[in-house]
């Protein structure tokens, strides 16, 4: 009923100002007349975007704000291939999928394969990855490896984001943004732009964020999945010449919330079964009450869960410009905290909870030097240095364990360098062959006392790695550019952060992908029209790939081996056409045939080692199908602006996590769905800005992910419900 008339004030509010702004007086809008010059920094320098033979797509402040991006996740299938999502009950943890490559777990000792960096800084751990948005600038997504110049775990593309900065000598200015909406939504976003010399500026921004979440606790009798967030940044930025500039960028991010809780997923003849009613069981050791146990967003779980972290950090870029090129210097530092208590059974059955308290601390040095452009040649050299350590105490209870409440504790130290260069030779006006290649190397000591273990035994390894990439791209005209790339990416090896042995612990070796990729990019009738489009095959060696399995103890432990190769093949395409007389359509459409070309593992969870080929079974988060189509009005008017922004966004059946359940049931897929969104916004004349937004528009219940605990049974979350928020702002 709530979400109903949540539904009902929505759509009549969002009717109202969209009668209202086509009522009133207005004139032909000031628009371009052709598509927006990109420009973006995929290859490590100021590009533009249909010059890069590379697939990326680009968000720019405009874009973000007309779609009212929240973070990451919203921007999900906008571009080809790309799934972006939470991990389940850590939702300040990425699980993000390229090309059907990814990662989705938060365990620290494992790495992912999407790279994010902020503001130049590679992310090294995808937990703290998804911040809420506020004062972003752009955001591009590179689609295939990016081994050459990005590095290691970027094998199925790299997400990089950028914050705005201010200019010396520009004038005092800023911004500030009040938001309210359901579940108890209330925001508040503040910028401001301080000119402290015609040399240096600041930039100052804030955000703070309550909310009060979408799940119902039957048991408790309580919301879940609430969430308040403090964060600040400072942008230092000094030019005392042309020769010189240097960016400093601090910030910080407190949140305190209930992290999200999870659903009993578990099927018959799992232990959870009957634990409580949302399983669908008949004889249920709870009953559901009043409650509504076929609700999505209706839990049962007993456990007062909890998601606390802290982060900050600071990225400095300075760049120093030389007769024959540009020395660009970017160092990174960033501390991560988080303490969260987690229940994984779903049900008011005291039987298995967790907490973790982990921190994290990563140090990173970049150098490299870019040519001169114009010439024959073009190079970028650089190399690449990283120090990070983590430590955790895991500590674990319930009726699973009797009266016993262990705790692993575990850590790592890990220190990576590379060095990298790639050459663009202009054989002509048209034709440009590229080449290029890294050297990666890194050692890993990690140290770990197991469950009911009274020592820790330490282990260390260490992995190199040779990414090479050759590349030619050919201008059949001004607007019409193909390419044809291979390349190579790896993702590195190392230990079992959750082994409940000393056997298990590992190593295991590095990943590895070799991929083909052509494409081509185009702007068509007189650059009012953006079409561009790839076709890509990738073959997956060495996949790191997991299981569970039993101790000699007899405890269930996650088992990491070398045991499986893939291939992933696709095609993807994107647009963007400027109609006329305010309007603009975008759309992209992206098909994925991923599927395993062998899987030895050992699924039998039997404590026996015997593996058994399972290369039928799916691929995590590799939807056959998916797309998107949106479209953008502006109508200017006597007062100011009218815009509106609507998406539909697809997607096809995925499974969120592997593992034997999946060739005997569906209980871990995500079925096909379609989620809309849209904003209306009036801006004025004179600063002022009020937006009404909202998201998943036909309140259709989406899973999240759903993943399974061996024979316990399997737990699940959902992504939330519709949700509007009305922005109220003013830019001074």
């Amino acid at each position: 009923m709530r979400r109903t008339a949540s539904i009902r004030l929505f759509t009549s509010a969002a009717s109202m100002a969209l009668v209202a702004g086509l009522a009133a007086p207005a004139w032909a809008a000031d628009e371009p007349a052709q598509v927006e010059e990109v420009v973006v920094t995929a290859q490590k320098r100021e590009q533009k975007l249909q010059d890069v033979p590379v697939a990326v797509s680009a968000f720019a402040e405009k874009q973000l704000e007309a779609q009212a991006v929240q973070s990451l996740t919203d921007l999900s299938a906008k571009s080809p291939n790309v799934v972006l999502a939470p991990v389940g009950a850590y939702p300040y943890a990425s699980a993000f999928f390229i090309r059907g490559l990814g990662f989705a777990d938060v365990e620290s000792t494992f790495e992912p394969a999407v790279g994010v960096e902020m503001n130049g800084v590679y992310l090294a751990r995808n937990s703290g990855a998804l911040q809420d948005f506020f004062d972003i600038s752009s955001v591009e997504i590179l689609r295939g490896p990016q081994g050459t110049l990005y590095g290691r775990n970027t094998i199925g593309g790299v997400v990089s984001v950028r914050t705005k900065t201010p200019v010396p000598g520009d004038p005092f200015s800023g911004e500030v943004q009040g938001t309210v909406g359901d579940h108890g939504r209330q925001e508040a976003r503040v910028a401001v732009n301080l000119p402290l010399s015609d040399v240096f500026a600041a930039r100052v921004s804030l955000l703070y964020k309550n909310y009060d979440g979408y799940i119902h606790n039957a048991y408790l009798n309580k919301t879940q999945g609430d969430n308040e967030t403090l964060s600040g940044r400072v942008t230092l930025v000094a030019k005392p010449n042309d020769v010189f500039d240097a960016t400093l960028v601090i910030d910080g991010d407190r949140e305190r919330g209930s992290g999200s809780p999870f659903r009993n997923a578990a099927l018959p003849g799992n232990v959870y079964y009957n634990f409580s009613p949302d399983t669908g069981t008949k004889t249920p050791l709870f009953p559901a009450g009043a409650s509504n146990p076929s609700d999505p967003y209706t839990v049962y779980d007993n456990t007062p869960i909890f998601a606390h972290v802290d982060t900050w950090g600071l990225a400095l870029n300075t760049n120093t410009h030389l007769s024959f090129g540009t020395v660009t210097t970017v160092t990174g530092y960033r501390e991560f905290t988080d303490r969260v208590l987690s229940d994984y059974d779903g049900s008011p059955v005291n039987f298995f909870y967790a907490l973790r308290d982990q921190t994290h601390h990563q140090f990173s040095q970049e150098v490299r030097l870019a040519s001169n452009v114009g010439g024959k040649l073009d190079y970028v050299v650089g190399a690449y240095y990283l120090n990070q350590d983590y430590a955790i105490t895991n500590a674990q209870g319930g009726l699973i364990y009797g009266a016993a409440t262990p705790a692993q504790i575990a850590s790592q130290r890990n220190i990576a360098w590379a060095l990298f260069g790639q050459a663009d030779y202009h054989v002509n006006d048209k034709l440009t062959l590229t080449a290029g290649g890294r050297y990666s190397y890194e050692k890993k000591r990690f140290t770990n006392q197991p469950l009911f273990f009274a020592v820790s035994k330490t282990y260390s390894n260490d992995w190199d790695n040779f990414s090479p990439k050759l590349s030619a791209n050919y201008k059949f005209s001004p607007d019409v550019m193909g390419y044809v790339t291979w390349s190579k990416g790896f993702r590195a090896g190392g230990y079992n952060g959750r082994a409940a042995s000393y056997t298990s612990a590992g190593p295991y070796a590095s990943e590895t992908v070799e991929s083909f990729e052509a494409g081509v990019k185009s702007e068509l009738f007189d650059r009012r029209l953006r079409l561009n489009g790839a076709a890509f095959s990738s073959k997956y060696s060495n996949m790191q790939t997991g299981t569970q399995g039993l101790t000699t103890a007899g405890v269930y432990e996650s088992i990491v081996t070398n045991a499986g190769e893939a291939r992933i093949d696709g095609a993807e395409g994107e647009a963007l056409w400027v109609v006329g007389g305010g309007w603009r359509l975008n759309a992209n459409l992206s098909y994925l045939d991923a599927r395993f070309v062998k899987n030895f593992t050992d699924l039998t969870s039997d404590g026996i080692n015997n593996p058994t080929d399972n290369s039928d079974l799916p691929l995590a988060y590799a939807p056959r199908w998916s797309g998107s189509f949106g479209v953008t009005y502006d109508r200017d008017l006597s007062f100011g602006t009218l815009s509106f922004n609507a998406n539909a966004v697809y997607m096809d059946d995925i499974y969120t996590s592997g593992g034997v359940i999946n060739r005997t049931s569906n209980v871990q897929v995500r079925p096909a769905n379609t989620l809309y969104d849209a904003t209306i916004t009036l801006t004025g004349a004179k600063g002022w800005r009020v937006a009404l937004w909202g998201k998943n528009l036909t309140d259709k219940a989406v899973i999240n992910n759903t993943f399974g605990l061996g024979a316990l049974g399997n737990l699940r979350v959902y992504q939330p419900p519709l949700t509007w928020g009305l922005d109220i702002g003013y830019k001074f």
